[in-house]
């Protein structure tokens, strides 16, 4: 074989080498951009499933443990019918459940310092988180009261409902073991904390038991 031949038979190697490289290279590229493809679809449907549970979140506002409660205050001088709030209730997702409404007493201006501070619990023990405004602080004698509005949550309404006279009780506190509310004031000697108990009725509203203690 002379050197021609020789040269002639490297070459037709090395161009078989490489045409088998770029095929390859070639099936290499077909097959990622073929797994990229059937990735898609996969993140996709995590996607709409996200938004449907989102959507579900919207339609039911109990999902949310807490509500973000923007309370608007006016009439802050008013004596007659006295200072009101608009508490505009939210869920998590951004949609408004409902607008609360409420007037207090026209207290001093130094006694609405807390008027239209929000607490949220579960106030009536149903398992739904209830939203509470803060009427401000009633002046009694030595001491002073601090007073609520609450709104308690009803799951087959789908809203929420003022409790009757839950703004007449003092001081509130919610007792969970024993699923009651308590008040209390303070007794004459100024240390000592003279307690009650409420328990819930039927109608929303709050009813004492005559159980009274005293706590130092």
């Amino acid at each position: 074989m002379n050197k021609k031949s020789i040269l002639f038979l490297v070459l037709s190697v090395c161009f078989a080498l490489t045409a088998c490289g770029s095929k390859t290279s070639e099936t290499e590229e077909k097959a990622s951009a073929a797994s990229t493809d059937s990735e898609q679809p996969v993140a996709v449907q995590t996607a709409d499933s996200s938004a449907a549970q989102l959507e579900d979140e919207e339609d039911d506002p109990t999902n949310s443990e807490e509500f973000n409660v923007s309370v608007r205050t006016f009439d802050m001088d008013s004596q007659d019918p006295g200072p009101g709030y608009e508490a505009t209730v939210n869920n998590k997702a951004g949609k408004t459940i409902q607008v609360l409404e409420g007037r207090t007493e026209g207290y001093p201006p130094d006694m609405l310092k807390t008027f239209g501070e929000v607490w949220q619990t579960d106030i009536n023990f149903d398992g739904h988180t209830d939203v509470l405004i803060c009427l401000g602080w009633v002046p009694v004698s030595d001491q002073h009261f601090v007073l609520y509005d609450a709104w308690l949550f009803n799951p087959d309404e789908g809203k929420f409902i003022c409790s009757p006279n839950f703004r007449d009780i003092y001081n509130p506190e919610v007792d969970r073991e024993k699923k009651r509310i308590l008040s209390h004031y303070i007794a004459r000697d100024g240390v000592q904390r003279v307690y009650s108990a409420l328990y819930w009725q039927p109608d929303g509203s709050l009813q004492e038991a005559g159980e009274t203690w005293v706590v130092k």
